[in-house]
C-alpha cells in the first residue's frame, strides 16, 4: 500500500487514517522532521548511530509518505500485526519493529505540535466549557494500585480483579475533533 495511490482517493485515505488529504499534507512535514531527528541519532533498531544515515529505496517503507499511513492505519484499525504486515508487504516481526519505531516518532510529533490528550482534570473542565457534543470512548487503560484501601475502593468500585480505568473522551468543537 503506497501513499501515492491512497492520496488519489480521499475517501480511502480518510477511512484508513482519519485524515483528509489537506490534514495529512499539513501533518506530514512535522512527522518527517521528527523522523529525521530520530534517524540522525539512532538506528532503526534503537541503537545509537555511529554513521550517517542514508535513506534506502529497498526499505519496506522507503518514503515518509508511506510510513505515516502505516502507523495511523495501525492505530485506527488495530489489526493483527500479521495482517497489517501482509497489507504493507512485510512479515509480522518487521511490522512489529516498524510499529514500535513509528509510534515513538508519532508521539514526539504530537507532543511537538501540542496535540496530546489532556491528563489534567482542571484543564479538561476548561476544554469542556461550552462544548455540547462529548463522545466518551470506552478504552480501558491500566492504572497502578492505590496505596490506601479507601482510595482503592473509591477508584475501583464494582470492578473485576484487574485494575483498568476508562478515561478517553472525543470532543467535537468548532468543526474539529479533539481527543482528551
Amino acid at each position: 500500500m503506497k501513499y501515492d495511490r491512497i492520496r488519489k482517493n480521499p475517501s480511502r485515505l480518510q477511512s484508513l487514517t482519519c485524515f483528509s488529504v489537506e490534514e495529512f499534507d499539513s501533518f506530514l512535514p512535522a512527522f518527517k522532521y521528527e523522523r529525521d531527528e530520530y534517524c540522525s541519532h539512532y538506528t532503526l533498531r534503537g541503537k545509537v548511530r555511529e554513521r550517517i544515515s542514508y535513506g534506502r529505496r529497498s526499505s519496506l517503507l522507503p518514503m515518509i509518505g508511506d510510513r505515516l499511513p502505516f502507523i495511523l492505519s495501525c492505530l485506527k484499525n488495530n489489526p493483527l500485526q500479521e495482517y497489517h504486515g501482509a497489507t504493507f508487504g512485510m512479515t509480522q516481526p518487521q511490522c512489529n519493529a516498524w510499529i514500535r519505531l513509528l509510534s515513538e516518532i508519532l508521539l514526539k510529533t504530537l507532543k511537538t505540535l501540542e496535540e496530546l490528550p489532556d491528563r489534567n482534570s482542571q484543564q479538561m473542565q476548561f476544554v469542556l466549557h461550552g462544548i455540547q457534543d462529548v463522545l466518551p470512548d470506552g478504552t480501558e487503560r491500566p492504572v497502578r494500585k492505590a496505596k490506601t484501601a479507601k482510595r482503592q475502593n473509591f477508584l475501583f468500585q464494582n470492578c473485576s480483579r484487574t485494575r483498568h480505568w476508562r478515561c478517553q473522551m472525543l470532543l467535537y468543537s468548532q468543526g474539529a475533533f479533539q481527543m482528551s
